[in-house]
């Protein structure tokens, strides 16, 4: 884990967003951005927010790196090879558009239950029908991004965690918010290895 001015790096690409609900948003980047963001609009903050720091809260860059701004830089003002403009696209396999085609219609059946009930204005995160509202649209569009992302994987020009596994946990842990039973469902067959052995013994 990479912590950099008391903030856990990346924390924020892999969360499911609902800041009232996490434990670790004095540790979130954007939970401070978005926090300081507020403040300056709420005149009673507005001057703190926009007093200038002390000296000591805003130190000079270390050397390395204002060098490695500089390098930045000057690549991002080189001209690209022609092939870079063409961003790569590799086909989504079947299977994939399928799972992403359920998620999206997950999502509008659930839109459509949720309106019709008057659910949207339930936000406590103990009520079932606010982790399913707060889940319907997330889930889909973390699934949408991990299937792209595997697709589109250049396996070995990498040496880090995959960003398609973060999306698709997200989405999975997800699903388990909003359906915390599921997994001790019982799918007859499916989830019954020691009967279906019997019967394919017996048959």
């Amino acid at each position: 884990m990479d912590v950099r001015d008391g903030f856990i790096v990346g924390i924020y690409n892999y969360c499911d967003s609902w800041c009232e609900t996490c434990a670790f948003t004095s540790r979130c980047r954007v939970f401070a951005d978005v926090a300081e963001a507020q403040a300056a609009l709420d005149p009673q903050l507005k001057a703190l927010v926009e007093a200038p720091p002390l000296p000591e809260e805003n130190p000079p860059p270390p050397g390395w790196m204002k060098a490695l701004i500089d390098e930045m830089n000057e690549a991002s003002a080189a001209p690209h090879p022609r092939e870079l403009d063409q961003p790569r696209r590799t086909p989504v396999p079947v299977a994939h558009l399928a799972l992403r085609e359920r998620s999206r219609v997950y999502c509008e059946q659930v839109h459509a239950w949720l309106k019709a009930r008057d659910f949207f204005a339930i936000d406590n995160p103990r009520d079932p029908r606010a982790v399913v509202g707060w889940f319907h649209t997330l889930i889909p569009a973390k699934i949408g991004r991990a299937v792209i992302g595997l697709a589109e994987d250049a396996t070995g020009a990498r040496d880090w965690p995959a960003d398609y596994d973060g999306s698709a946990k997200v989405a999975l842990l997800g699903l388990e918010q909003a359906f915390p039973e599921a997994r001790a469902f019982v799918r007859p067959g499916f989830d019954e290895p020691e009967d279906v052995a019997r019967l394919l013994d017996d048959g």
